[in-house]
């Protein structure tokens, strides 16, 4: 069984009650595939990122059974940024700021080895 994840995969700076950080790595399929890998695999990545997204968190990701060939790198671009602070409750934030940088460019492609995928 492959599960395809399309979306993006991020820098996020996050701020808290309980504490900060300014650079992580984020996006909803960045995590989607991280949590989905511990129960299907494989899971078939569909994304895209800039230079500056770490090789170690893509090797990290295909150690966990990711497939990242539908993850497009742009090697002149920087990758999609957020930035946000959270209140008390947790349930809500505000968002500071958001570089979509090679984000504002993303078409998806499944890829050919993509297409027998079950979910």
């Amino acid at each position: 069984m492959a599960l395809i994840v399309v979306g993006s995969m991020a820098f996020d700076a996050i701020e808290t009650p309980f504490g900060k950080v300014d650079k992580i790595v984020g996006g909803a399929a960045t995590y989607v595939a991280y949590a989905a890998s511990n129960f299907i695999k494989p899971i078939q990545q569909i994304s895209i990122v800039g230079y500056d997204f770490p090789k170690e968190e893509m090797e990290e990701l295909r150690k966990r059974g990711v497939q990242l060939d539908g993850v497009v790198i742009v090697p002149d671009k920087k990758s999609f940024f957020w930035s946000g602070r959270y209140h008390e409750d947790m349930n809500s934030r505000d968002t500071l700021i958001t570089d979509l940088n090679v984000l504002g460019d993303f078409k998806p492609i499944v890829p050919e080895s993509y297409q027998g995928a079950e979910f």
